[in-house]
């Protein structure tokens, strides 16, 4: 294999795959701005609020598993990519007919069944994004790959909040423009399926060969194909690697997701219902200023990671998040925005931080199953649980919706006090810092 014959194959999968990732964060977004109209318009009820929020994260969760399993039996990681794109596309449109639909037992029925499948759609792309980033690009620029494809997530975060409200103010109605989006989405898969359908299988096989060819190591030499490496992580058990740094790691990582997403999946109702902020233009202005803060953070804390004690770090960065709730609960005006753009500057800093601990704590060859372990059961499982929590607490009513985010806070705070059961480590890893 020469570079220049692989190099065609590494440009289309950052470019298809970063594609991905702009759509697949950009339209999660609507999922709370979504249940923010269905309270506002439709007077749906908070419990059933709780429930479309919690059935989402819930699906987004414990689908991503599956859709693991799946992709190392067939390897068709691209157009499985474009398969969760067209699924989390077909869920908006879902949403489309709980908007348009009369308020009452319908409309609230769809918007549960629209966020079932839009939360299974979203479980596709992360796991599979990187998984074909990781396969097709060697140690050396692999780095550098995931985290142009990160901005790209986090681009879409940022710029779809507003980019909703610009288009509403064109459109006849939000529900239309939830249309026109989902249609964007099913677009997008058709040309992610066209770009990476036919190449990622064979990109794969390059990639394993690459690695067995630079590391020269007894872990490597003998997975030839991607097929035996995925055997010999395999012969590892899980069990092994639950090492007391792992297990601290994990719940840190659970208490903190279920935290910040909790109070993120809740912000646009808050915003409407406590902040007189009303389902416009400003809406979205405020919710991409929080998303923006994280574009600016990760690469911050990414650096700190590599230059200081990353469990140091993590304290820092959970200690930060919960501080710049209670200042946003109770500033207003600019203070308030100054607020959430810190918010979102601590919040969304968690990637770097949590993975490369992962890659201090766990062995490279089994590198896959600790990231299942910390982000997929750890941040992902507290992620599935934070709307839930949010909506016991506040007792069926928005006004206690402060609340709420003040308990998530301290928790989030409390999280630092797990860090001192992690092991401190010598080794420097870098790490992609978006995510």
């Amino acid at each position: 294999m020469t570079t220049k014959s692989s190099a065609p194959s590494r440009a289309r999968a950052l470019v298809f795959t970063s594609l991905g990732h702009f759509m697949n964060d950009g339209m999660v977004f609507f999922v709370p701005v979504v249940a923010d109209i269905l309270a506002k318009n439709h007077a749906i009820s908070a419990t059933v609020i709780t429930a479309m929020l919690t059935v989402f994260y819930v699906a987004s969760a414990g689908f991503g598993m599956v859709v693991g399993l799946v992709a190392d039996s067939l390897g068709k990681r691209g157009l499985m990519i474009a398969l969760g794109i067209f699924t989390l596309s077909i869920g908006l449109l879902g949403f489309y007919f709980s908007l348009i639909a009369p308020s009452g037992l319908g409309s609230d029925a769809l918007a549960v069944v629209a966020a079932l499948i839009a939360g299974v759609g979203s479980s596709f792309y992360h796991p599979l994004g990187g998984s074909v980033l990781q396969l097709t690009f060697t140690d050396e620029s692999r780095g550098r790959a995931l985290g142009v494809n990160g901005a790209f997530g986090s681009l879409g975060r940022a710029l779809y909040p507003s980019l909703f409200f610009i288009v509403a103010a064109l459109a006849i109605s939000k529900a239309n423009t939830v249309v026109i989006f989902a249609a964007l989405g099913v677009v997008a898969a058709i040309v992610i399926a066209s770009g990476l359908g036919g190449s990622v299988q064979v990109v794969s096989r390059r990639s394993s060969q690459a690695i067995d060819q630079s590391e020269q190591s007894s872990e490597h030499t003998a997975s030839t194909t991607e097929k035996t490496t995925e055997k010999t992580i395999e012969k590892r058990s899980i069990r092994s690697m639950l090492t007391k740094s792992v297990v601290a790691l994990m719940i840190i990582a659970f208490f903190r997701s279920m935290a910040f997403i909790g109070i993120v999946s809740w912000i646009p109702i808050y915003l409407t219902t406590q902040k007189h902020l009303g389902v416009t233009s400003q809406l979205g202005y405020t919710v991409t200023i929080m998303f923006v803060g994280g574009i600016f953070g990760q690469p911050f804390f990414g650096q700190l990671a590599d230059r200081f004690d990353k469990r140091l770090v993590l304290a820092i960065d959970s200690f930060g998040s919960a501080l710049t709730v209670f200042t946003y609960i109770f500033f207003s005006g600019a203070g308030a925005i100054v607020s959430l753009l810190f918010f979102g500057f601590f919040t969304f800093s968690g990637f770097p931080l949590l993975l490369s601990l992962v890659a201090d704590y766990v062995p490279k060859d089994a590198s896959t199953t600790g990231n299942a372990l910390v982000w997929g059961l750890g941040s992902t499982g507290g992620q599935a649980v934070g709307p839930l929590v949010v909506g016991l607490l506040i007792f069926g009513s928005y006004t206690h919706l402060a609340f709420a985010f003040e308990v998530l806070a301290a928790i989030a705070a409390l999280t630092v006090l797990g860090t001192p059961f992690m092991t401190k480590t010598a080794r420097r890893t870098k790490m992609p810092v978006f995510g």
